[in-house]
């Protein structure tokens, strides 16, 4: 197999990682006030004994998550990355 001197695929995909980081960095943090406001507001309503228990669980496990998006992010962006890698051979 001869190799082919043209860069513009690498290019193309450094750039596709760059801005999916970008992209996925700015909705982290724009969502963040909007999850802070309602963990302060499901504080308030489990203190006050609004809340059962499972509500309460199945909060706990949608903040987990949100917390966990910076890892799915990057877990995502580095198997596309490694998988267009292997479609280019």
């Amino acid at each position: 197999m001869k190799g082919i001197d043209n860069d513009e695929g690498i290019a193309y995909g450094l750039i596709a990682v760059v801005m999916f980081l970008l992209i996925a960095s700015m909705i982290f943090i724009c969502c963040t006030p909007l999850i802070n406001g309602i963990t302060g507001h499901a504080n308030q309503m489990i203190a006050e004994g609004q809340i059962g228990v499972q509500t309460a669980g199945a909060m706990e496990w949608n903040l987990a998550l949100f917390a966990a998006i910076p890892i799915i992010g990057l877990l995502g962006i580095v198997a596309w990355a490694y998988i267009r890698s292997l479609e280019e051979r």
